[in-house]
């Protein structure tokens, strides 16, 4: 086995489950020995490490953190220890995975206003230049928090999206419409009508997925369903409100020329809704 990982296999070696001193230990262990991959190997062997052993330092971690509930003292710790869009470490890949599935569990089982207000910050604040593509993916969980007392999710989308970030605000508009779909809807509306926001159709897609499971793909190697009771509860006259804001929002002609690539009626939103049509 090559020596550049070999406090990453001391640290799972004596790892104990739930032992949240032993995270410590794990998440320097971890960022020292990617470090060392890629002096020594590059990319190609850091998706090497990442590929067998991410998964399993995720799971001890979330056991960690969740032992005895979620413990979002610990959790801050961790995150405090190696902040994000600072580009000086490797544990974000890490952290901001288990925080985006604390915010959904909380979201489901206690509401939004028992969300700490600096885990929605810190996962706004990674970006996939300083922490990878791969930690600022689970950052769309921030989308769980609409409606929160403190944050102001949907206009923070809207900002980022108006500033150039179209990629952040699809990945909250997905995550909004999973954990209240007419929030979601509001969204989007208010994205297309802005003419500071380029894309239309391609935010339409992003409400795919809340339409057609429960759960979101992202933060990976989680199954929510196995510990979450929840479903997305999408009435036929939301599905309409959607259409109406599809069809008054994008160019009939574009809607029809896509209808066939997207799961909802473009054409009848285009035929229905669209500019001179009074219904």
């Amino acid at each position: 086995m090559p020596r550049d990982i070999d406090p990453l296999t001391s640290a799972l070696e004596y790892a104990t489950p739930g032992k949240q001193s032993d995270v410590y230990s794990l998440l320097a262990a971890w960022n020292q020995s990617i470090q060392t991959a890629l002096d020594r190997g590059g990319w190609s062997r850091l998706q090497e490490i990442r590929d067998q052993y991410l998964e399993g330092v995720i799971d001890l971690f979330d056991t960690a953190a969740t032992a005895d509930g979620i413990d979002w003292t610990f959790l801050e710790e961790c995150v405090d220890a190696y902040p994000p869009g600072v580009g000086d470490h490797h544990c974000s890949s890490i952290l901001a995975n288990v925080v985006a599935r604390c915010v959904i569990r909380t979201r489901i089982r206690e509401g939004i206003d028992t969300i700490p207000t600096w885990a929605l910050e810190y996962l706004a604040d990674v970006t996939v230049k300083d922490d990878s593509e791969w930690a600022w993916e689970s950052t769309a969980a921030f989308g769980w928090a609409v409606g929160h007392p403190k944050v102001a999710v949907l206009d923070r989308a809207l900002e980022r999206a108006e500033s150039g970030d179209d990629s952040w605000a699809m990945g909250i508009l997905t995550h909004a419409t999973f954990a209240e779909p007419e929030a979601g809807i509001d969204l989007l509306e208010q994205l297309l009508e802005s003419p500071d926001v380029v894309e239309d159709l391609v935010f339409v897609g992003c409400l795919h997925a809340p339409f057609e499971q429960d759960f979101p793909d992202f933060p990976q190697y989680w199954e929510p369903d196995t510990e979450l009771d929840y479903q997305v509860e999408i009435s036929d006259g939301l599905h309409e409100r959607l259409l109406a804001v599809i069809g008054s929002s994008i160019n009939p002609g574009r809607l029809r020329h896509f209808d066939d690539s997207y799961r909802f009626n473009l054409e009848r939103a285009a035929d229905e809704y669209g500019p001179g049509n009074d219904t």
